[in-house]
C-alpha cells in the first residue's frame, strides 16, 4: 500500500512539473525594445506600425517598446541602463555604434552568427557589406541594421540649369571632379547675385561635414586618399590628407554654417540653398515638399573622373544575451521579420530608407517611390562605394577632426596640431 502511494505521488509530481513546463512554453514571450522612432514625422509613424505588426503576426510574442523622438536620445537612454548593468532585449542603435562597443565590453550582447549559420534563409536576408564591416575576427556578429546608409548629395535641378551648369543639350551637367564642383558653386553664386534666391549655395553643420563630406573628399582625392578612406589609416601625415584638409576652405567658402541638420534641410526644401548633403532617406521629406519635382540626387565627384557614393551598413539592432533562450529566439524572429522582403520593401517605400536585404527589387521601389528608387540606382552604380567614417575610423579620430577641421583648413599651425593629435592615437 505504501509503495502504491509513493508511486502515485511520483506520477502526480511528474504531471505537475510537466504541466508547469507546458504552461511556460505556451505563455507569450515578453520582449522589451528601445528605439528612436517616436517623432511626429510620417516615417516615425510607419516604423511604429511595422513594430506593432510584428506582435500581430506573432501572437506568442509581446513586444513592448520604449520610443524616443530621436535615435541619439534612445541610445543614450539604453546606455544609461547599461551603466546600471541593465539592457532591454533589443536596442535599435541607428548608427550610434558606441553603444555596440559598450555593450560588448559588458558582455551583454547575443552573438547572432550561430543563428545565421544554422538558418540558410536568414543568411540570404543579410547584405554582404554587413558581414564585411561587423563580422569580428573571432567570427562573432553583434549587430544587424535594417537599412543601409546610402549617401551622396541632393541638388535643385532648376537652379543648376538657370545658373548655366548644363551640357550642350541644356541638361544638368554634374561636376565630374572637385574642381568642377567648385566651378558649379561659383556659377550658382554669380546667378544668385541676380536672382537673390539663395542664402548660400549650401548650408553645413558639423555632423554633415565629418560624416557626409570628409571621407568622400578624401577618397576622391587620390589612390592614397581612397586607401585612407577605406580603413583607419596607419598614418595621417600624408600629402593627400593635408591637401584635403586644406581644400575644406573651398568647401566652407560656399556654405552658410548652421547649428543643426534640421536647419540645413529646411533651407534646401524651402529653396534658399541649391545643394544639400545627406542620404537617400531624405527622399521621404523631399518628395513631398513644394519643390520636390525640382530636386534630384547625385553621387560625389572624384579627381580621377569616376563617381563615388556611400553604401554603408551602420550599426543597427543589438540583442541582449538573455539566460532565457526563448527570449533570444523571439528576438531573432524579430530580426528576420525586419529583414524580410515584405518589411524591407515597405520600409523603403514608406520611410525612404535603403533596404539592407540584397534581394529587394529596386525596380519595385522605383515604381512606388521614384525619387528614392532613382537615388538608390545611382548610388549603387557608383564606381567607388565607401563605408561611412563611423564604420571605418575610430571615434577618437572622428572627434579630433570634428573639433579641428574648420581651423586646420586655413591655418598651417592648426593643421600640424590636428595631425599630431591623430598620430598620437597610433
Amino acid at each position: 500500500m505504501k509503495k502504491s502511494c509513493k508511486l502515485l505521488l511520483f506520477f502526480v509530481i511528474i504531471m505537475l512539473l510537466e504541466g508547469c513546463r507546458m504552461k511556460e512554453e505556451t505563455e507569450p514571450v515578453h520582449l522589451s525594445m528601445i528605439h528612436g522612432w517616436g517623432g511626429t514625422l510620417r516615417a516615425h509613424s510607419v516604423m511604429r506600425e511595422i513594430y506593432d505588426e510584428f506582435g500581430t503576426q506573432n501572437s506568442d510574442i509581446i513586444l513592448s517598446s520604449q520610443p524616443s523622438s530621436d535615435s541619439s536620445i534612445a541610445v543614450e537612454k539604453a546606455n544609461d541602463m547599461l551603466a546600471l548593468d541593465e539592457m532591454p532585449n533589443i536596442v535599435s542603435t541607428n548608427g550610434q555604434s558606441f553603444y555596440v562597443e559598450n555593450a560588448i565590453k559588458r558582455g551583454k550582447l547575443l552573438d547572432l552568427m550561430p543563428y545565421i549559420r544554422s538558418d540558410e534563409e536568414f543568411m540570404k536576408l543579410i547584405h554582404p557589406s554587413i558581414l564585411e564591416v561587423w563580422l569580428n575576427t573571432d567570427g562573432t556578429l553583434y549587430t544587424l541594421p535594417d537599412a543601409l546608409e546610402v549617401m551622396g548629395y541632393w541638388y535643385n535641378e532648376r537652379y543648376f540649369k538657370e545658373a548655366g551648369i548644363v551640357d550642350k543639350n541644356g541638361e544638368v551637367a554634374l561636376p565630374e571632379n572637385w574642381e568642377e564642383f567648385y566651378e558649379a558653386c561659383e556659377k550658382l553664386e554669380v546667378w544668385n547675385r541676380e536672382s537673390g534666391a539663395l542664402r548660400s549655395v549650401y548650408a553645413l553643420e558639423t555632423v554633415q561635414v565629418v560624416e557626409n563630406l570628409f571621407l568622400a573628399r578624401l577618397g576622391g582625392e587620390s589612390a592614397e586618399g581612397l586607401s585612407m578612406a577605406a580603413d583607419t589609416p596607419e598614418s595621417y601625415d600624408t600629402e593627400s590628407f593635408r591637401n584635403v584638409v586644406k581644400d575644406f576652405s573651398n568647401i566652407y567658402r560656399y556654405s552658410k554654417n548652421t547649428d543643426n541638420l534640421e536647419n540645413a534641410r529646411q533651407y534646401f526644401i524651402e529653396g534658399t540653398t541649391a545643394i544639400y548633403f545627406n542620404g537617400v532617406w531624405e527622399s521621404e521629406i523631399i518628395q513631398n515638399c513644394e519643390r520636390g519635382n525640382e530636386i534630384a540626387y547625385a553621387n560625389y565627384p572624384t579627381n580621377y573622373g569616376v563617381e563615388l557614393s556611400y553604401v554603408s551598413p551602420s550599426s543597427g539592432y543589438v540583442v541582449y544575451d538573455s539566460p532565457d533562450e526563448r527570449e533570444n529566439e523571439a528576438a531573432i524572429r524579430f530580426l528576420k521579420y525586419m529583414l524580410s522582403q515584405e518589411t524591407q520593401t515597405r520600409l523603403a517605400a514608406q520611410t525612404g530608407q535603403a533596404p539592407s536585404n540584397p534581394m529587394v527589387d529596386n525596380q519595385v521601389i522605383a515604381e512606388k517611390y521614384p525619387l528614392l528608387g532613382n537615388a538608390l540606382e545611382s548610388a549603387h552604380h557608383a564606381e567607388i562605394q565607401l563605408k561611412t567614417i563611423t564604420s571605418t575610423w575610430n571615434s577618437e579620430a572622428i572627434d579630433i577632426i570634428s573639433e579641428s577641421l574648420e581651423k586646420a583648413c586655413i591655418s598651417e599651425r592648426d593643421l600640424e596640431k590636428m595631425i599630431e593629435s591623430l598620430e598620437r592615437m597610433n
